[in-house]
């Protein structure tokens, strides 16, 4: 193993980055390393299993649900008399996911800040779908309008 502990091992599976961590402690103990450059060897490979862990794929989140109600808003105080604060709430059903969450009912609460910056963000979305829509219509229609040729039919 080279002396940089990051190349390959570091794209390699968890088991496989442990192993080389502990062959490349190894060997600094029977060349008589310090204990920083040990130390270093296994702080490096703590954070690089670490990183590895958070980045696994995982079992996917295959959780779907349809609105079903408008947005309404709700005030939640923290303690009597206090204004509290604002929120855009609105219900949905859970139509995919696990067996005891399909079907069940959820209230989704956002801030007001987050509920105006998610509502530019769908507009924008719905702006751009609707660009693509005219896009591919228009090419549609430019496609299916051309010129009659000589013996073509004309009804």
């Amino acid at each position: 193993m080279s002396d940089g502990l990051y190349g390959a091992v570091l794209a390699a599976a968890p088991p496989v980055l442990a192993e080389a961590a502990l062959r490349r402690v190894h060997e600094l103990l029977e060349a008589g390393a310090d204990s920083a450059d040990v130390h270093e060897v296994v702080t490096t490979s703590v954070a690089l299993l670490d990183m590895h862990q958070r980045n696994r794929p995982g079992r996917k989140r295959a959780w779907l649900a349809k609105v079903t109600s408008f947005a309404f808003p709700r005030t939640f105080a923290t303690a009597w008399g206090n204004t509290g604060e604002h929120y855009v709430c609105f219900t949905g059903a859970i139509t995919k996911g696990g067996k005891q969450a399909v079907g069940r009912e959820i209230e989704v609460q956002l801030p007001v800040d987050d509920a105006e910056r998610l509502g530019q963000q769908m507009l924008r979305m719905v702006e751009f779908q609707r660009g693509q829509t005219t896009q591919i219509s228009r090419a549609a229609q430019a496609q299916g309008q051309t010129s009659p040729g000589k013996g073509d039919q004309v009804t």
